[in-house]
């Protein structure tokens, strides 16, 4: 590699299906990874779906303003997933955008409408595209989210459909090895790297201002957060179940649920038949950068999830910043996040009373809630943007050589 191209700026772009004003892990991931080449001097551009004109932002909370950011002109609604849009790939909106200034790099994080445009777009650039797999689409849950019945053929179908498609990547990251593992069972043949989704300094505020925070959501003894999407595949009635256990134990106890989504009615009514409602917290839907400023996750003392489907959520790193230990199920990517025993609990998927069990330990035991607390914030920091931030742009530089040497035979 030449001296040249380890001090030269690249031209990144980088196409997501999921975006600002719709919040998810992967809005996150994208951000995040955006605004630190943007500081490592890099040219970066984003492609996402246009919003609705209601939801259109003047500009995206939290993201570096040197970053130039393209909503795709034809997207059309998902009606299960409130301002989660997909687009047509048009290709000759891009192509216009970069007709004077072609990428070095196209970075594709997900693999339908933006995906397969900033696909079609490196081969007619002729320029190496490196793609993130974030979501198993292929999971019954994520089908019946969109409302794709959950036979073996959908299931095999949609494999095969995501592996076709980063088959044709340069080189593959793989935010956690059972991604990777999925891909390569499935018939992934790219290189493929395990790399961290990465998440951006924490600033904490003043104890006390957190201890006002609390009390202003009426918290007062042990509390219990879930940040995310109020969704099917996030399994919160096996949360629900398990801690209406917990308050058989501490009355006083409260669960924090930060977040909305298509689920949110549901999970209102399963609220109301466990009897738990005035002991759970719920937020709203909550701007990351307000979530992030305000110490959001500080309203609960212990994160917790039931998700089976999740590869590396954003939310649980950014906990485990927080110094938050985890408890979540031996499912996915979350077993090789949570380290067992040392910065939290795992119980095994859908077994509330395991999870109440976990839930009970750590809210009775306060010497190993403080040994877990401080074992998170070590572990998080593993997991820093600017780390990441530093490996993206070597395997960024690795494939451009590649492309380079391989153009020249």
């Amino acid at each position: 590699m030449s001296i040249d191209s380890v001090n030269s700026c690249m031209r990144i772009c980088l196409f997501t299906d999921s975006f600002s004003p719709y919040i998810s892990g992967v809005s996150s991931a994208v951000l995040n990874q955006a605004n630190e080449l943007a500081a490592r001097g890099h040219d970066v551009s984003i492609f996402h779906p246009r919003a609705k004109r209601a939801d259109r932002e003047k500009s995206v909370p939290g993201l570096d303003p040197s970053i130039s950011v393209f909503g795709l002109p034809f997207s059309v609604p998902t009606p299960s997933i409130p301002k989660l849009r997909f687009s047509a790939p048009l290709f000759l909106f891009t192509y216009r955008r970069l007709r004077k200034a072609p990428p070095d790099l196209i970075h594709v994080h997900t693999e339908f409408g933006c995906g397969i445009e900033g696909l079609l777009l490196a081969r007619c650039k002729k320029v190496p595209l490196v793609g993130t797999f974030h979501t198993f689409f292929a999971e019954p849950e994520y089908l019946k989210q969109f409302h794709i019945p959950d036979f073996a053929f959908t299931r095999n179908a949609m494999w095969k459909y995501s592996v076709t498609f980063y088959n044709r990547c340069s080189h593959i990251v793989s935010p956690s090895k059972s991604v990777r593992d999925g891909l390569v069972k499935h018939g992934l043949k790219a290189k493929a790297t395990v790399l961290s989704n990465g998440i951006d300094k924490i600033e904490f505020r003043p104890k006390d201002d957190i201890e006002t925070l609390r009390r202003s959501y009426g918290i007062d003894d042990f509390a219990f957060v879930y940040v995310g999407r109020i969704s099917p595949e996030k399994s919160l009635s096996v949360v629900f179940d398990a801690f209406a256990q917990v308050l058989k134990v501490n009355p006083k106890a409260k669960l924090v649920i930060v977040g909305s989504g298509p689920s949110d009615v549901e999970i209102d009514r399963k609220l109301e038949e466990l009897d738990i409602a005035e002991s759970v917290v719920r937020t709203g839907r909550i701007e990351r950068d307000k979530l992030m400023k305000d110490n959001i996750p500080l309203l609960g003392d212990v994160f917790v999830t039931a998700s089976k489907t999740e590869n590396q959520p954003v939310s649980l790193l950014e906990a485990m910043a927080f110094g938050l230990p985890m408890i979540g199920p031996r499912a996915r990517g979350i077993p090789e996040l949570v380290d067992e025993g040392v910065d939290g609990l795992i119980f095994e998927p859908d077994d509330a009373s395991a999870m109440a069990a976990a839930m009970i330990r750590l809210m009775e035991d306060e010497q190993l809630l403080k040994e877990m607390s401080e074992a998170a914030i070590r572990h998080a920091g593993e997991h820093r943007i600017d780390k990441i931030g530093a490996q993206l742009e070597s395997i960024y530089r690795e494939v451009i050589e590649r492309s380079k040497s391989v153009s020249k035979k």
